[in-house]
């Protein structure tokens, strides 16, 4: 048996759990390597593949150092930079030579290329040119390599075909197809190619009411796996192919549950405490000052920052509550009126604070020196790459798109994972999110910079994202033992939206209502949810009814209604601060009817009115009787009191219409 032996993965995922694998099974001498770093591995010396980050640093500063001729007038917009990197991440993964390309459009890129490469170390290296050096030690392939096996795969880049090709020459390849599909290509090969036959999983389909909803019932689901033992954590999957528009709704339904879950592709960076911090700071520097932004982001600014050693905890009390503090000059004047004394240890700490301020007034231009000066470990690592991502101008965009790793281990978590990322390492108990048209499988769009016209999609992307959307759900339905799978009825905005043709072999879809009970809750809100009556027991329950019936205590309008003679009610105090029986929807606080009972109260407040005596008794007469009709309408659902009687209303559209008759009397008489 020889020593050594290479498994080539697609994704962090399958090379993850390709590891605890080999360390379970107790094995030695295994390499994992994607296929870019098993092209540097046998190229030898220093190589390695070009990494992401490197590439986008070397492209900002190539855009900004260099003439792209007809992509001058837009390669200072933002996106520059990631439309750049993708176009060529493009081009080296379908192998094409720009210095072949006559079109002025590829001519910009090729310079583009160069001047790249050039910036980048000189160990980076391309695609194309870690096969040319690798095959040509293709000798070694043996001694550095061993048998190699391709795991994971139902397609791979047209670039590397050539290096499996001189492989399988040399030593046993193994494609392990498993379920999935196998290309064409590959049969082509000295390979040996090894395949299962596809799993017959139960397949049920559910249409939810929103996203929101396809999240919780994927939580519902889960729930019932685990609670019913019919599922371990590591052998639960959450999928959908662009998870990052569930990223929220997983994230905080985790939390909510008290289920950790793996997110394969990392979350969001500001929805932690340290993208917080960087958020904060951003939002100064770009929409300027505010004592509620300052007070913001002083809060969220660890106590050990160099700039605020001095500065005591609770110091923003000595700030006036109402002032905007919109300039330094606001907030200059306002320190200068703060005696020593009213500073929390009795010292005056302004100057501490200005100082920051001032910092923070320069705006955008200042934010590398905002956020060297400010900022520590993890926030500082987010804004350098935000930084680098794009124009400081663009800090709250870029610091969303930003992820960062959750720390939970994949082999012992369920995961969310996108559906290239499950497809690589399928799982025995899946949920599919999203199977809406134009979702899963994805539209195939034009490159940013490379139109069609200038050169061909089939051309510049052999491997489309809507084929490769279908492969992915086909090889994770075909390895898994059940699957289950969810579309929405309608997305945030409430347009409707139709099924995904992935469905179509499929059973009819299962109708689930927003506000049904399940079988197995989520959470302890979602069970509460589910059960009022349970929630009505509980302490926080009973406390919320309460509070809900001393807001509506009949009490108050039969105070109302028997005391038109005495002070003016609560409210009519002002019509820019409704009371609670404004708010209620009592037609007293109406402008019809605080006339009307400011009038009958005979208060010295009053205001003089235009409104005819006929039209006054009439408003009063109308808010006694609302008044009334609401305390007893109240009371009957309390179920304390009978209905409101029959002749109350009556009565009430009675004064109505001699209002109209006596208002179209007085009108005749002031006209004649």
């Amino acid at each position: 048996m020889p020593l050594r032996r290479t498994i080539v993965v697609h994704t962090r995922l399958a090379g993850h759990m390709a590891r605890v694998q080999a360390a379970r099974a107790g094995e030695s001498g295994v390499q994992i390597l994607t296929m870019g770093q098993l092209a540097a591995r046998l190229a030898g010396g220093l190589l390695r593949p070009i990494d992401p980050d490197d590439l986008k640093i070397a492209v900002r500063d190539s855009l900004a150092a260099m003439q792209l001729g007809e992509l001058e007038p837009i390669k200072a917009l933002p996106g520059m930079v990631r439309a750049a990197v993708g176009t060529l991440e493009k081009i080296w993964n379908a192998g094409i030579d720009l210095s072949r390309e006559a079109h002025p459009r590829l001519q910009a890129l090729r310079k583009l290329e160069e001047e790249v490469l050039r910036r980048l170390p000189p160990s980076m290296k391309r695609p194309q040119d870690l096969v040319e050096l690798s095959c040509a030690r293709i000798g070694f392939a043996k001694a550095v390599l061993g048998p190699v096996e391709i795991h994971g795969h139902s397609e791979m880049s047209p670039c590397w075909r050539p290096l499996l090709a001189a492989l399988s020459e040399i030593v046993p390849l193994t494609w392990m197809a498993g379920s999935r599909h196998v290309p064409d290509w590959i049969r082509q090969m000295r390979a040996e190619i090894r395949t299962e036959a596809p799993g017959k999983a139960q397949r049920i389909l559910y249409s939810c009411a929103h996203p929101h909803h396809e999240a919780v019932e994927a939580f519902r689901w889960m729930r019932a796996l685990l609670a019913e033992g019919a599922a371990r954590p590591e052998e639960i999957a959450i999928a959908a192919a662009s998870p990052s528009d569930f990223d929220d709704h997983v994230l905080a339904l985790s939390r909510d549950c008290n289920i950790p879950v793996h997110f394969v592709h990392g979350t969001k960076a500001v929805a932690g405490r340290d993208g917080q911090l960087a958020a904060a700071l951003a939002e100064v520097l770009v929409k300027g000052l505010s004592q509620e932004r300052v007070r913001r982001l002083f809060a969220m600014l660890p106590c050990d920052t160099p700039a605020l050693r001095d500065l005591p905890p609770g110091w923003t009390r000595v700030l006036p509550p109402d002032a905007p503090l919109t300039v330094l000059e606001r907030w200059e004047q306002a320190f200068a009126r703060t005696a020593a004394s009213e500073w929390p240890d009795g010292i005056d700490r302004s100057q501490t604070v200005l100082d920051v301020l001032r910092l923070l007034a320069k705006g955008p231009a200042a934010a590398d020196e905002a956020g060297e000066t400010l900022l520590s470990g993890v926030a500082l690592r987010l804004w350098r790459r935000a930084l680098d991502d794009g124009r400081a101008q663009a800090l709250p965009v870029t610091l969303t798109r930003l992820r960062c790793d959750d720390g939970l281990e994949p082999a012992t978590h369920v995961v969310f994972a996108s559906a290239m990322a499950l497809a690589s390492a399928p799982r025995p108990y899946v949920r599919l999110l999203a199977l809406n048209t134009g979702r899963w499988p994805r539209g195939i769009s034009e490159d940013r910079l490379i139109p069609d016209h200038v050169m061909p999609v089939e051309r510049l992307d052999p491997l489309p994202i809507a084929d490769a959307d279908r492969r992915d759900f086909e090889t994770i339905v075909a390895a898994a033992r059940s699957v289950t799978a969810s579309l929405s009825r309608r997305d945030v905005e409430g347009r409707l939206l139709g099924r995904s043709p992935l469905v179509a072999g499929m059973n009819e879809e299962i109708y689930l209502g927003r506000a049904r009970i399940p079988d197995h809750a989520a959470s302890e809100s979602d069970r509460l949810l589910a059960r009022p009556a349970e929630f009505a027991t509980t302490p926080a329950g009973a406390s919320g009814l309460a509070c809900w019936r001393d807001w509506q205590d009949v009490d108050t309008s039969r105070r109302m209604t028997a005391s038109w003679a005495g002070p003016i009610p609560a409210c009519t105090r002002s019509s820019t601060a409704p009371s609670r029986r404004h708010r209620s929807g009592c037609c007293c606080a109406t402008p019809s009817g605080l006339s009307g009972v400011m009038s009958l109260a005979g208060s010295s407040r009053t205001k003089p009115t235009s409104r005819s005596p006929s039209m006054r008794s009439l408003s009063a007469t109308s808010s006694m009787a609302c008044c009334a009709a609401r305390s007893r309408s109240l009371k009957t659902r309390r179920g304390s009191q009978p209905p409101v009687p029959r002749s109350l209303k009556q009565q009430s559209s009675t004064l109505s219409a001699r209002s109209r008759r006596s208002g179209k009397g007085s009108s005749r008489s002031r006209r004649r």
